[in-house]
Formats: structure tokens, C-alpha cells, sequence
């Protein structure tokens, strides 16, 4: 993928996350009872079912609550205020050491020994979202 076409899906994406969150943040009353369309189709919640009350947890001060609403909340919390920090300083400065690290992380997840226990990871996730919501 080319510099400006990541940075452009990072930050619309970051950007579309914030306005999600700031939409539930403000929605106590949760109207919506989820987006995730596997879960909508399948009726089983995919490994970040979650993720958002998570983020809202973590944003009101409820560590716990977050952590058992979804563990992966804390790293997309953090993805998704390095992120574009990360993006816009590399183009104030005119550098590409985002897009540098995205291809280095992308090779780095190619070596099965890397793969395979991510994959079991996210694997342990689902069946813990599968178990909670049964």
C-alpha cells in the first residue's frame, strides 16, 4: 500500500472510531445493540465484540469494566491516538516513518512463528467474547 493511501485509511478510520465513541460515549442508553455483522448475521460475537464499551470504559475511569468487556480496548485506544499523531507529524516533518513501520510490521507478521501465536491469541479472545455472551 502506498504512503498516502495508508495514511488517508488510518486517519479515516481513527476519525470515524472517535466519532463511534463520542456517539457512545454520550448514549448510555446503548439504542444500538451492535454493528458488528458477523454477530448480526451469525448471531456469535466476533473476537472485538465489545472493543467499544471497552474504549468508554477506559475513557470514564472503569479499568475492570474494560477489561472484561474487551482486553483488546486498551490497544485500540492507544492505536487510535498514536496513530494519527504518529501520521500528521510525519507529514508536518515530511517523512515516512509510519509507512516505514507498517511494512516492517507487516513482514514481521508473516513469519509463522509470529503468525501462529497471534492467531491463537485472537482465537483465545473470540472464544472468551463466545462464552460471555452465551
Amino acid at each position: 500500500m502506498t504512503r498516502n493511501k495508508l495514511y488517508g485509511l488510518v486517519l479515516l478510520l481513527a476519525t470515524a472510531g472517535y466519532f463511534w465513541l463520542f456517539f457512545n460515549y454520550r448514549d448510555d442508553n446503548h439504542s444500538i445493540t451492535t454493528l458488528c455483522l458477523f454477530k448480526r448475521v451469525t448471531g456469535i460475537p466476533c473476537p472485538a465484540c465489545g472493543t467499544t464499551n471497552s474504549i468508554t470504559s477506559i475513557i470514564k475511569g472503569n479499568w475492570v469494566e474494560a477489561y472484561h468487556a474487551n482486553p483488546l480496548g486498551f490497544l485500540m485506544l492507544f492505536v487510535i491516538i498514536v496513530f494519527p499523531v504518529w501520521i500528521i507529524t510525519d507529514l508536518l516533518r515530511k517523512r515516512n516513518s509510519f509507512h516505514l513501520f507498517y511494512i516492517r510490521t507487516e513482514t514481521y507478521f508473516k513469519k509463522w512463528w509470529i503468525a501462529v501465536p497471534a492467531i491463537i491469541l485472537v482465537l483465545f479472545l473470540w472464544i472468551i467474547n463466545i462464552r460471555k455472551n452465551i
